[in-house]
């Protein structure tokens, strides 16, 4: 009895076998090539550190260099970087409302909440008001998009943007320092320094500071022109580490932003702001605002 085996079944079977074993060595090459990966960014969105491409949901990840490399100074700048990010300042430069697929605030109060949450160093910064100082000596930014209030409570309808800032390093001593100079006679200044205590405590120090005239031209006299810079940052972190897996780090930092910006200034008349004005127009009113001045 002849045994009949069939030459095209043999081929097709002999391919299938070569193209899954070629495609587990490119995966199992891709795994090696990732985690040798120095560039890695692990993340914290879930209150533990993974992976960026391990977390199971919605997130952009910046790391430290690329926001220095790319002159990330301010919370403002990072809708140029991150994908359905946008924001309104109604108030003025360095107050950001944020806005994540399309959920946001229309209220400007400094006693709203918006419904995207910002965290620094997992501390909630619930008022668009104390985002105005420069961002300095990062790790990472993480911006998480949809409701995050499982892990992040009351106030992400929208998301979440986290700023997490550089840790100390046991052992290390290291440091920097960026001087610059721009338009409008910007003058700025930030750097860091890491220092071993020991073989279990390190400590970090950290600054920015930025000074420039505004743009905006003043017409008033003797008065500065508008939308300057006046700011200056300090942060200290101290880490000890007793043991593996144990851990314990302590921060205190001071910020100070007094900024010109821009606006209209009204002197009242005898009769009020806008005294005269519909008359002026030619509208044949004589509607006058009456009773508003200075206090």
């Amino acid at each position: 009895m002849r045994k009949i085996v069939s030459t095209r079944g043999s081929r097709m079977l002999a391919a299938l076998l070569a193209g899954l074993s070629g495609q587990a060595l490119m995966a199992q090459t891709a795994v090696e090539t990732v985690a040798a990966d120095p560039q890695e960014i692990v993340v914290t969105a879930q209150k533990r550190s993974e992976r960026l491409q391990d977390v199971p949901i919605s997130i952009s990840a910046i790391g430290g260099d690329a926001v220095r490399k790319q002159r990330l100074s301010s919370a403002d700048d990072l809708v140029s970087k991150v994908a359905n990010l946008q924001l309104t300042s109604t108030v003025g430069d360095g107050t950001p409302i944020f806005a994540l697929r399309g959920v946001s605030m229309s209220d400007y109060s400094l006693n709203q909440s918006g419904p995207v949450a910002t965290y620094y160093d997992e501390v909630y910064k619930g008022n668009f008001a104390f985002l105005g100082v420069a961002l300095y000596d990062l790790e990472r930014v993480e911006v998480l998009r949809g409701p995050q209030g499982t892990l992040y409570g009351k106030n992400t309808t929208g998301g979440a943007v986290n700023l997490i800032s550089r840790k100390p390093e046991i052992g290390k001593t290291e440091g920097y320092i960026n001087l610059g100079y721009g338009n409008y006679n910007r003058r700025e200044a930030n750097g860091a320094i890491n220092v071993p205590l020991g073989d279990t405590l390190a400590a970090r120090l950290a600054f920015t500071v930025a000074r420039a005239d505004g743009w905006f031209r003043n017409q008033l006299p003797g008065k500065p022109d508008l939308n300057g810079t006046r700011e200056y940052a300090l942060r200290g972190s101290l880490l000890w580490e007793p043991q593996d897996g144990v851990s314990f780090l302590l921060r205190g930092s001071t910020s100070y932003q007094n900024p010109y910006n821009y606006g209209i200034f009204a002197a009242p008349g005898p009769d009020g702001v806008g005294a005269g004005l519909y008359e002026s127009l030619g509208q044949g009113s004589s509607y006058f605002r009456t009773g508003l001045g200075r206090r």
